[in-house]
């Protein structure tokens, strides 16, 4: 059985899931929140007023680089591999005719395409709220203002990057752990020192703390650290795949 089979295989399982629903309600989460603030809120837009068309972009991409990805990464991560414990599927799974390392590629991929589909949604949802935008509030003069897709484009790419890191280390976790609170648990308490270490504490060490990357995505204070972060985010996840799959190869099935 070749990685093709094995991938359709495994998005098969996750369209039996919420996974996909949850992927596009939390992409949805932050849109939503901004129409909201937008249709009821005179002053929401004061703070993006020279700018509104590229401001709104900036704002939903700030509020999901510093929250919302980040928690998604560590849930969608660390649930998708647990659907085989669940499920009691591992040994169905692991006496099929494909390799432990198609296995654990497509398992891999099926999560990357997730992510990915969570921030093409979320710009896809922006622009909506853009739509809606210009009958709630015409004076924005949406229409005939200059969107620069290149911005745009590369503050998605940063958000990406700097959660490589998070993600490599919980799909371990998600597949290493049979107990899925205690990975989902370690990620969030990991975000939430992450978070400290940069904003409160400016730590120097927060560059090399996998769980704190995101943040260096948004703050125009840490932009010139942002290279440094996103090769230090890209090393760790390479490292924790390739022990993750070490890991994942040498386990017996009775032990999984």
């Amino acid at each position: 059985m070749n990685l093709l089979v094995s991938l359709r295989s495994e998005m098969l399982k996750t369209k039996r899931t919420a996974a996909f629903y949850f992927t596009l309600f939390g992409a949805g989460v932050v849109p939503f929140i901004l129409l909201l603030n937008i249709t009821f809120d005179d002053d929401a837009m004061d703070a993006t007023r020279n700018d509104p068309l590229n401001g709104i972009f900036k704002l939903v991409a700030e509020m999901n680089a510093l929250v919302i990805f980040p928690m998604f990464v560590v849930l969608i991560c660390t649930l998708l591999p647990q659907i085989e414990f669940r499920n009691n599927t591992w040994k169905q799974v692991l006496t099929s005719p494909q390799t432990k390392a198609n296995v654990f590629m497509a398992k891999l991929l099926n999560v990357q395409l997730l992510v990915v589909l969570f921030l093409v949604a979320t710009h896809v949802f922006t622009s909506v709220v853009l739509i809606a935008s210009t009958f709630i509030k015409p004076d924005l003069n949406l229409v005939n203002q200059s969107f620069n897709g290149y911005v745009v484009l590369v503050r998605a790419l940063n958000t990406y990057v700097t959660a490589l890191a998070i993600f490599g280390i919980q799909f371990w976790l998600g597949l290493r752990l049979k107990n899925f609170i205690i990975p989902i648990a370690i990620g969030l308490a990991c975000w939430l020192a992450g978070m400290l270490m940069v904003l409160e504490y400016k730590s120097s060490f927060a560059t090399y703390f996998p769980y704190s990357f995101n943040v260096f995505s948004i703050s125009p204070k840490h932009v010139h650290l942002l290279n440094q972060v996103e090769w230090n985010s890209f090393m760790y996840a390479i490292i924790f795949l390739v022990l993750g799959f070490l890991d994942f190869r040498r386990r017996r099935m009775s032990g999984i």
